[in-house]
């Protein structure tokens, strides 16, 4: 139920943003088409440059810069128009004519100026994106996952829902890496990455935090349900690891679900202690402060394993 009405949701975000985005456009064009009808009832001499330059600027409100040069292209179109239509001079003629080159001059310079602005912004925004993503394998990094941890319990907190965090850890990455090159070691970084990510739910957040350290935010998951989605990842990783015993590749677990009096260091904290509870007692373990007990299931996607009215 409460992904149909996710859809529903997300479907009039889109179209409401859609018919946004044509309501601006729909706007700065009249406004272009007006300036032009107002032009052609003044006499040349009359600057007509900078409403024209007003609306360029108004196609930042679109983004992209295909639409600024449509705008830039009909301002210079009904700057040469109006030349000819104009009604009357109250200057000369070689007057007019300085005064409508200096407004085909200003409109040009500010449609520059604008595409700049935009593809500044497309720039700023590629930069931020980089800056949140592990280049190794495509996910998230600690700075995002800091930065979204807080968020989330904010949110939590506001509305009364539980947050389990799980701090995963390659058991013996050290060594393996030490015996095989670089980029045979970021493979299994990659391949790591994949169990986790395709065993978690679309709603729960998957980050990279360390060379060889995850983290995954459960929004709305208790403690006990946290470890039986760890423990079907790591029952996967282990299954493949058992198909190639020269390159046995395990995982460690420590989870730990957000208290009243949590904040971001305090849950962390609790989640890398119970890491190393898994580690002391001779890893591939999934480990939980307080700890739970679950119940030996049989490997199933962990996907699967939690009820989709979440």
């Amino acid at each position: 139920m409460r992904s149909q009405t996710f859809s529903v949701t997300a479907g009039l975000k889109f179209l409401f943003r859609d018919c946004t985005i044509q309501a601006n456009g729909l706007i700065i064009l009249t406004a272009t088409l007006f300036i032009f009808l107002i032009d052609l009832q003044l006499p040349l001499g009359v600057a007509a440059g900078v409403p024209y330059a007003l609306v360029i600027f108004g196609s930042l409100w679109i983004s992209g810069t295909r639409f600024t040069y449509v705008i830039a292209s009909l301002g210079l179109m009904f700057t040469v128009l109006g030349f000819y239509l104009s009604p009357g001079a109250l200057v000369p003629i070689e007057t007019a004519m300085i005064n409508r080159g200096l407004t085909l001059l200003l409109i040009v310079s500010t449609a520059i100026m604008v595409t700049k602005i935009k593809k500044a912004n497309i720039d700023m925004s590629a930069l931020m994106t980089q800056t949140l993503i592990d280049p190794v394998t495509g996910y998230k990094n600690r700075h995002a996952f800091e930065t979204e941890l807080d968020t989330e319990i904010l949110r939590c907190e506001r509305y009364h829902r539980d947050l389990s965090v799980a701090i995963v850890d390659i058991d013996h990455f050290k060594i393996f890496s030490d015996n095989h090159d670089s980029r045979y070691a970021d493979d299994v970084i990659k391949r790591v990455s994949r169990d986790i990510k395709t065993n978690i739910r679309t709603s729960d957040l998957f980050y990279r935090i360390d060379i060889d350290v995850f983290a995954i935010l459960f929004p709305e998951t208790d403690l006990s349900e946290a470890k039986e989605i760890c423990e079907a990842i790591r029952k996967k990783v282990a299954a493949k690891a058992d198909k190639d015993p020269e390159n046995k590749i395990t995982i460690s677990t420590g989870i730990a679900m957000l208290r009243s009096t949590d904040n971001q260091i305090n849950l962390c904290k609790r989640a890398e202690d119970a890491l190393l509870i898994s580690k002391r007692n001779g890893k591939n373990q999934v480990s939980t402060l307080p700890q739970v007990v679950c119940k030996d299931k049989p490997l199933v996607a962990a996907i699967l394993s939690r009820s989709r009215s979440d």
